[in-house]
């Protein structure tokens, strides 16, 4: 055979490979359209045992109205994409309900009686082009009692949510009932009204609570009172957000109810930056206490291996440093076999305090999620206002201990009253008082996690805000609260999604070079100020006005040339985890480029190889 003859097999083989491609493609699509073979990780394109355990559970018909205007994907192909798989998902709820999900897809055109229904039912409208028509891409579901969920724009941004976005919704409408949350709070997370009589409006983690719980507030940081004497009897979860100057009575009243088996969801911080005058209130360690744990209120978590970059300096400069005691918290360490926290990837908290363990107790404390083995505990002063972060780093031991900063209690436990001047509790009765019982709750060392930045990107779309989590700390608090309440159907869909997932390698080595880096800084600092002592000495000893003598001058000058050297070192540090860093980003777009061509190649190659076995087998025959 031939050179030009090769080439030509070359060829073929790849055309080959081409057009069987295609063809597969064309059979899946036009065959198997509802099956797919889901490569990603997270298992994005496969129904969740949630999604199925909601569908199979409607009593009541449940409608389910799709507009797509199609010239939106004709205008937009990614659109068009992204309203397939709605359609295919959607027609598989449909299977999945055993009918009790009614399914209609429309397709709303500039002045059409379609358009007016779209309109009617609150989704909103795209431009199509400047002539004023408009496009329709959203969802309007409604039950049989008046129930309505919509959505009136579906954002592509938030496709990797799309289950979650569709099953949430049905899940709502096929229940009558919300589990009913009582919510105690001693700052502003549900919204305040500031100095002028403006409003400040809540967190949006209540938005996502109050999704799927009938909130009644007890204690809220707009009440004058700090007073609490009972809590309703349909009320079976506390939610309590670092209460303020609770009195003696209000600690008793939830005292009794977590003794009389209701279930409490604790967040509590020493060291809060979103709201620093609300500040932990130590009257809680009476509960802790007995539960078997407590809190340091003087100190906060710092972690080298998890720590997350913030800003540094005034003025509004944009340089960053990783900050220790600004933590995201990896699954590897996520208790991933404790149900509200399964599959979930990344939990950020900042200043967080950290659980200990009171030894000899009854209770069983289990961790939900804690620090890495490179971590340390950081005075609560030296994290106010605007913290060193440099220094932090430069002075920063690892303990190799795995700090505890969520942790799941369950057990017997004696009642506070003790603790409590009875004289300030008027609702106790010895007839009445419950002196111990089972405790079951969920404690965090952190408030800060709940506020919007550390968790959740907003955009506003025609006066309506679309929530794109980076992290899963509102996951984590509405798992809680379901789990706290018994019910846990969607905890497995929430943890889908892809948050902010480093790469493993980059990280390694960045905090290689951040190792490397403090210890060169800690060496140079600990010889200046040796040399800056020395100094003082001489200036003590000649009144303050001293020559130097030629053994301090060439002292002072062997420093400084080796602070230069050492600085010189600490760049060579810098380009080379750059180069190391730039290498692998190089790597991984070439992968990415050059992957499809290369298996259209290989097939094009073993095609010829084949080809040209036969032929020798042929002629070898002959």
């Amino acid at each position: 055979m031939n050179r030009k003859n090769s080439f030509i097999y070359i060829w073929i083989g790849i055309l080959s490979a081409i057009i069987i491609l295609i063809s597969v493609n064309t059979l899946v699509n036009s065959h198997l359209n509802s099956q797919r073979l889901d490569l990603t990780e997270e298992k994005m394109y496969t129904i969740s045992a949630g999604t199925i355990e909601t569908l199979q559970s409607i009593e009541e018909p449940i409608t389910v109205k799709f507009y797509f205007t199609n010239r939106l994907g004709d205008n937009y192909p990614p659109f068009k994409l992204f309203a397939d798989r709605i359609k295919t998902l959607l027609k598989r709820y449909e299977e999945i309900s055993d009918g009790n999900l009614i399914l209609s897809i429309y397709n709303p055109e500039p002045f059409t009686e379609i358009e007016e229904q779209a309109q009617a039912d609150n989704i909103r409208g795209i431009p199509l082009n400047e002539q004023g028509e408009y496009g329709y891409f959203g969802i309007r579901a409604y039950n049989s009692v008046d129930g309505v969920e919509v959505i009136p724009f579906m954002d592509i941004e938030r496709e990797e949510f799309l289950e979650y976005d569709l099953t949430s919704r049905i899940f709502s409408l096929s229940k009558e009932d919300k589990p009913k949350i009582g919510f105690v709070a001693g700052l502003g997370i549900d919204g305040v009204l500031d100095n002028q009589g403006g409003a400040v409006p809540p967190w949006k983690i209540m938005g996502q609570i109050n999704e799927f719980f009938d909130v009644t507030t007890l204690l809220d940081y707009n009440m004058d009172s700090r007073e609490l004497k009972s809590i309703p009897a349909d009320i079976d979860t506390l939610f309590v957000v670092q209460p303020l100057n609770l009195s003696d009575q209000a600690l008793y009243t939830i005292d009794q109810f977590v003794l009389d088996g209701g279930n409490i969801l604790l967040a509590l911080d020493p060291s809060t930056t979103v709201a620093a005058g609300i500040q932990y209130d130590q009257k809680m360690d009476y509960l802790l206490e007995n539960w078997g744990l407590k809190i340091n209120p003087g100190q906060v978590a710092g972690d080298l291996k998890l720590a997350r970059p913030a800003q540094v300096g005034d003025r509004g400069e944009r340089v960053y440093n990783n900050y220790l005691a600004l933590i995201g918290v990896t699954s590897e360490y996520i208790n991933q076999e404790d149900p509200i926290v399964s599959g979930l990837d990344l939990i950020n908290i900042t200043t967080a305090g950290v659980i200990e363990r009171i030894p000899d107790h009854k209770t069983e404390i289990t961790d939900i999620f804690t620090t890495s083995e490179q971590s340390t505990l950081i005075g609560k002063e030296e994290v106010k206002d605007n913290p060193d972060l440099n220094k932090l780093l430069r002075e920063f031991e690892a303990s190799n201990n795995n700090y505890s900063l969520s942790v799941r209690v369950k057990g017997e436990a004696a009642s506070v009253v003790d603790s409590l001047d009875l004289q300030n509790v008027p609702t106790y009765s010895e007839d009445r008082h419950i002196q111990s019982g089972s405790v079951n709750a969920i404690i965090v060392t952190d408030v800060d996690f709940l506020e919007d930045q550390f968790w959740v990107n907003v955009k506003e779309y025609f006066g309506e805000d679309l929530l794109t989590p980076f992290a899963n700390n509102a996951t984590f608090i509405v798992n809680a609260l379901e789990n706290l309440s018994d019910s846990s159907t969607l905890a497995s869909l929430r943890a889908r999604g892809v948050m902010d997932r480093p790469f493993i390698l980059i990280n390694d080595l960045q905090l290689r070079s951040e190792t490397i880096f403090r210890d060169k800084e800690r060496s140079l600092a600990n010889e200046m100020s040796a040399l800056q002592n020395r100094m003082r000495e001489l200036e003590q000893k000649a009144g303050g006005s001293v020559m130097l003598g030629q053994s301090d001058l060439d002292a002072f000058n062997d420093f400084r040339e080796k602070a230069q050297n050492v600085q010189k070192e600490l760049r060579g540090i810098k380009l080379e985890l750059s180069q190391e860093l730039e290498a692998l980003n190089n790597a991984i777009k070439i992968s990415n480029m050059a992957g499809i061509p290369m298996l259209f190649l290989a097939f094009g190659v073993l095609y010829w190889v084949i080809r040209k076995y036969k032929i020798s087998r042929s002629v070898q025959k002959d």
